[in-house]
């Protein structure tokens, strides 16, 4: 039952940075004109949705450990790199494939790689 608490812990301090950075970003005239806008983002994207995953697999018995392997990081470093810098900008022209955001992609999986130990 502890393992449970851990990951829920991990899961809901992403989504509290998370809320933080989208509630600055929609609300805060000075916020909007910072570097850390832009990335802000990209930089807690692995950090909140990899521990959710886990915790999803948790709920249904699927795993026991809320140990991440440094294997599941990087796959979820890969499909979010492929899709959001790839296959996104090519659909919607909205959207601008940018190499800065792949390494705060980078930066926030082994952030929270090394926040496990």
């Amino acid at each position: 039952m502890k393992t449970k608490y851990v990951a829920l812990y991990q899961m809901f301090i992403g989504m509290i940075l998370y809320s933080g950075h989208y509630f600055l970003k929609n609300y805060s005239n000075d916020y909007k004109t910072t570097y850390i806008r832009n990335h802000l983002g990209d930089f807690l994207a692995l950090i909140v949705c990899v521990p959710l995953f886990v915790n999803i697999q948790i709920i249904f018995n699927v795993r026991d450990s809320t140990k991440i392997r440094f294997s599941e990081i990087a796959f979820f470093f890969c499909i979010f790199s492929v899709l959001y810098e790839l296959i996104c900008p090519y659909l919607l022209h909205r959207m601008t494939a940018d190499i800065v955001d792949v390494v705060y992609y980078a930066l926030g999986g082994i952030m929270l790689y090394f926040s496990q130990k």
